[in-house]
């Protein structure tokens, strides 16, 4: 795949939602091998995904927002609210695979 290739491909998966995206990256290469489930970097959270047979690695973006409930969060001080977390699918990023894949 070259650097368009890789393009287009981000596009269309930051088209879809997270779990079509997610499906299709399977649907690419069935030795698909998730690295990472939503590590935090920064304020995004990656699900990395490397698929040895297209030699590529796809990146899933998230974003989070936090709210917080009245409800009483007791593994903490009694001051502190529990809090609803809702993940935001934003974008893919594509890339070559720079080393090969440990299986």
């Amino acid at each position: 795949m070259n650097e368009s290739d890789h393009r287009q491909l981000a596009d269309r998966l930051s088209k879809m939602t997270f779990k079509q995206a997610r499906r299709e990256i399977r649907r690419l290469d069935r030795a698909a091998d998730m690295k990472f489930w939503r590590n935090s970097i920064w304020d995004e959270y990656h699900t990395l995904f490397m698929l040895p047979n297209e030699d590529i690695t796809i990146t899933l973006v998230e974003k989070v927002e936090l709210e917080e409930t009245d409800k009483r969060d007791f593994t903490g001080p009694p001051d502190r609210k529990q809090q609803d977390i809702e993940y935001t699918y934003v974008e893919a990023r594509v890339a070559p695979l720079e080393r090969p894949v440990k299986k």
